[in-house]
């Protein structure tokens, strides 16, 4: 259907390729839902499994909704590659963790936490670090499954 170039010659995908990266990266991002939410200590797995499923849905909501435009985007410009896939999902996913943290923001911290304050920044940049990076991961094992080499 569209061809590409990427490293090693032509790479070509289809809509069955696409709608499987899709499937895979709304599930991956379903399981980084997950590691935040034992990260925060949630440990009922009633509300692991309800925070998997509602994280895949939203994860696959955001690709879809979000990445996708943008992605057909660099397809048309030709930034094909896979670190273009990894660095858009990659900043999807820390806009998304940034404006899911509550209270106002990122750097916003409870009273009791002043005296700790930057440790608690440290905390926080690191965990959006780690969100980047596994976010950047599911894009690119999307494209992996979206792009093969065209004969």
């Amino acid at each position: 259907m569209h061809d590409g170039s990427g490293a090693g010659g032509q790479l070509g995908t289809n809509g069955k390729q696409i709608a499987k990266a899709l499937a895979a990266g709304s599930t991956l991002g379903g399981l980084l839902i997950l590691l935040l939410l034992i990260a925060a200590g949630q440990r009922a797995p009633l509300a692991l499994l309800a925070g998997w499923a509602v994280g895949t849905l939203f994860a696959g909501l955001a690709l879809a909704a979000v990445g996708g435009p943008i992605w057909l985007l660099l397809h048309a410009i030709g930034l094909r590659r896979g670190r273009y896939a990894a660095a858009v999902t990659g900043l999807l996913g820390l806009g998304l963790f940034v404006g899911a943290q509550s209270g106002e923001g990122m750097f916003s911290l409870a009273p009791i936490d002043t005296r700790s304050w930057l440790l608690g920044l440290a905390f926080k940049l690191a965990q959006a670090a780690a969100v980047t990076l596994l976010a950047g991961g599911i894009g690119f094992g999307m494209w992996r499954i979206a792009y093969r080499p065209t004969p």
